[in-house]
């Protein structure tokens, strides 16, 4: 089950790249590719501990994960990121809101 929206994180927005960028901006989802083909979504953790995240789009790849952008301009990103490590944070990105897990 998601857990509610939490106050951290605020509201984020995708943003294609064809190299991802070694410091991202917070509450940006960089789509990093080329010609319309993503194969990874980077972004600082939401968690606080300043990590940078890279999950990866190619579905022949595991694990993979599924950002789409919406018709009003917002970003999900299934299934949950769930760091094992550092600050441990477990969230989804749904509709441009971190829902905590």
């Amino acid at each position: 089950m998601l857990g509610r929206i939490s106050g951290r994180g605020g509201v984020y927005r995708s943003a294609r790249v064809a190299d991802a960028p070694d410091r991202p901006a917070k509450n940006v989802v960089y789509l990093v590719g080329e010609d319309g083909y993503e194969w990874s979504a980077v972004m600082k953790c939401p968690g606080g501990c300043g990590e940078v995240l890279e999950m990866n789009l190619l579905p022949d790849a595991k694990p993979v994960w599924r950002a789409t952008e919406h018709s009003d301009g917002s970003i999900s990103l299934y299934p949950s990121v769930w760091l094992k490590t550092g600050c441990r944070c477990h969230f989804v990105l749904d509709q441009s809101r971190i829902r905590w897990v």
